[in-house]
């Protein structure tokens, strides 16, 4: 998912770290980190770099020195000049599922965790600490309904069970489309929906995962291909039960929709930042990367735009009314599933990832 296209929960909202000092106040930073010149990274635009530039970029420049030049997002123009050998930005953020075709293309270059804090990479999860991309937020996809339809929480569908159970939760659906099928968690939820357990999800039975989908199928109204196709097909009264982003469905809830989202089973997804490779700036790229992955940044960005910190113990700096409604958080995590985004490009016997698998079976359910 394009974390761009999503409604902001929390846009603008100032946050007051639980020390008591504000996210401005100056601290000590290691001298590996201090230096000169400038870096370029990808910017798109909006509240999402309004808070970037609070929460990284401003005080990573008061720290180090270092001044950060910002650059529109076209990761297409930013892959072309990179094969000539004159890359564009020297950083830039990618969806998790998209790092594997970087690294393919000879995009990137290998994260230095080497300048990392030791008490920052201990704080990261192993899957947001790749090779080639460093965790940039945490964001999610779960069950979301309209709570006038069901007005008592104890009976409202709360996982991909409920979801998949039409009788003991009658009403339509919407789902995404094949091109949004990872990023909508279309598989998942259905293997789920039929009972697997959530640590058995991957490797993905891709025939099972779409028979589930195939018997559903008559009750879902809507194939969403943009988010925020989920939340207006829930307001509009065209489904009483949707597959959506948190994001998208606290937006709407903040200005006045009556829609629930549940954490149970929800999948938890993710960006990485990437180094390009021959990026000119090589050097202050890696210490972007290592000063905006420490608890402080991570907990400020949290508070402005309201996804998830990647440094866990950013959640010990975010007031617990806030962090409540953060993916990934103390409390939420556990009920969440980690996409595999390494199994959706594993590459199978016929050439063919299991992307390209599941896409081409998808097309031909929903021609039929």
């Amino acid at each position: 998912m394009n974390v761009r296209s999503i409604n902001f929960i929390a846009g603008g909202i100032a946050i007051l770290l639980a020390s008591g000092q504000s996210v401005s106040a100056q601290e000590a930073v290691p001298e590996s980190l201090k230096g000169a010149g400038e870096v370029v990274v990808t910017s798109g635009g909006g509240t999402w770099e309004e808070a970037q530039k609070k929460a990284f970029y401003e005080p990573f420049t008061r720290d180090t020195g270092i001044k950060v030049v910002l650059v529109p997002e076209d990761h297409s123009k930013l892959l072309a000049s990179i094969q000539v050998g004159q890359p564009e930005a020297d950083v830039t953020s990618i969806p998790g599922g998209f790092l594997a075709g970087f690294v393919n293309k000879g995009a990137v270059e290998e994260i230095n965790y080497g300048l990392f804090d030791k008490d920052t990479l201990a704080a990261i999860p192993d899957n947001l600490k790749n090779k080639y991309g460093i965790g940039a937020l945490l964001y999610s996809v779960g069950i979301a309904y309209d709570e006038t339809r069901f007005k008592d929480p104890s009976m409202a569908p709360k996982n991909w069970g409920d979801f998949y159970n039409e009788s003991a939760f009658p009403g339509m659906r919407t789902l995404p489309k094949c091109e949004k099928m990872i990023d909508g968690g279309m598989l998942e939820g259905a293997l789920m929906g039929d009972g697997v357990q959530p640590k058995d999800v991957y490797p993905i039975d891709i025939d099972r995962a779409f028979a589930k989908v195939a018997a559903i199928k008559p009750n879902v109204s809507r194939w969403w291909t943009a988010g925020a196709e989920a939340p207006q097909s829930l307001i509009d009264g065209e489904v009483d039960i949707a597959d959506a982003y948190n994001g998208r469905i606290f937006a709407a809830k903040k200005q006045g929709a009556p829609l629930a989202f549940s954490w149970d089973q929800s999948l938890l997804q993710y960006d990485y930042w990437v180094v390009t490779k021959g990026a000119p700036n090589r050097d202050n790229a890696d210490k972007l990367l290592a000063y905006i992955a420490t608890a402080k940044p991570q907990a400020a960005f949290a508070g402005l735009i309201g996804y998830g910190p990647v440094n866990k113990k950013a959640y010990d700096l975010i007031p617990e009314d806030q962090r409540k409604a953060l993916p990934g958080a103390p409390g939420v995590a556990e009920k969440q599933v980690f996409q595999n985004y390494a199994w959706w490009n594993e590459t199978g016997a016929d050439g063919k990832t299991n992307w390209e698998n599941a896409l081409k079976k998808c097309v031909s359910l929903l021609s039929q």
